[in-house]
Parts: structure tokens; C-alpha cells; sequence
């Protein structure tokens, strides 16, 4: 990312979405593209024991937190509960149905890149309330910490990854 003396708002928030979604040459943490490429479904379904998560119910994890920040992103914040409540579910399917996740979790992560490059230091200093009956937080902080989870979601996609002998 090219910038000029003063570091802006939006080009921290930019890069960290976009780091966290795409590769960069340099880059040490796993971006989210990168952890979900070329699995099967039965590689994102195989869970290293029966009380953990398979990559396939991080995806749907991820997909489910970030549709809420969507929603709330779009002045209609979640109920915190249902999302809990909702969350975890066995992920069973075929090669389709987890294709369909796969696309929907990186499609997702691209409408945050590009509703954060639309915006301005002062849209995302914009406050928002995140869940119903809850506080508002800048929309900017919201979404790095959205991004921050995918990080982590991504290094243990990677780890599950590595478990079952997949680069």
C-alpha cells in the first residue's frame, strides 16, 4: 500500500481488511483466501476429534459473525443471543454445499474491502450499535476486530489444514 507521510484512518482500516483477505508477499499471518483454497468438503468437514471444530464450522462461524456486522453496518444490529444460539452447528454436505460456503464466506470478506475503501476517516469514525440493546462503537473499530477474528479463524484453518498432512 502506497501512502503519503500521514498514515489516514481509512488506509489502516483498508490495508488490514485487505492483508486479512488476500495474500501480500511479505505477509506472516495466513490471509482467509489463502487458508480455504482447494479443500474438499470432506477435508473441511474432518475434525481432529469429535469436541473440536472442522474448518467447515469455522467457515459457517465466520459467515454467521459477519453477516450480524453487515446487518448492524446497515443500521439493523443483531440480537447478540440469537447469534450465539445460532452459532456451531454440525456442517454436513456435499462437495456443492461446501463450495456454496467457501464463496460465501469470500464474498462476504470482499464486500468488507470494498464498503471500507467507499468510505471516509469520518464514515468510519461513524458510531454504530452493533447489537440490539447494546453500545455503539466507531465502525472502524468494528471492523478491524471483525478482521482480527478472521485472522485467528484463518491460523486455525491452516493448523487443521496442517493436521491432515495438506499444505
Amino acid at each position: 500500500m502506497s501512502r503519503g507521510p500521514a498514515l489516514t484512518l481509512k488506509e489502516l482500516v483498508v490495508d488490514h481488511v485487505h492483508t486479512t483477505l488476500e495474500p501480500e508477499d511479505w505477509q506472516w499471518q495466513p490471509s482467509l483466501a489463502e487458508a480455504l483454497e482447494g479443500l474438499t468438503a470432506a477435508q473441511a468437514a474432518w475434525k481432529p476429534a469429535a469436541d473440536r471444530h472442522s474448518i467447515w464450522q469455522i467457515v459457517r462461524h465466520l459467515i454467521l459473525w459477519k453477516r450480524g456486522v453487515l446487518d448492524a453496518w446497515n443500521g439493523d444490529p443483531p440480537d447478540g443471543n440469537q447469534l450465539s444460539s445460532a452459532d456451531w452447528k454440525p456442517a454436513a454436505g456435499g462437495e456443492a454445499d461446501w463450495q456454496k460456503d467457501r464463496r460465501t464466506l469470500l464474498e462476504i470478506s470482499t464486500e468488507f474491502l470494498t464498503r471500507a475503501q467507499a468510505l471516509d476517516d469520518a464514515g468510519l469514525s461513524r458510531q454504530v450499535v452493533w447489537y440490539k440493546g447494546g453500545a455503539t462503537q466507531p465502525l472502524a473499530v468494528r471492523v478491524v476486530r471483525t478482521t482480527t477474528h478472521d485472522i485467528y479463524h484463518s491460523g486455525q484453518i491452516r493448523y487443521l489444514r496442517a493436521l491432515q498432512g495438506i499444505r
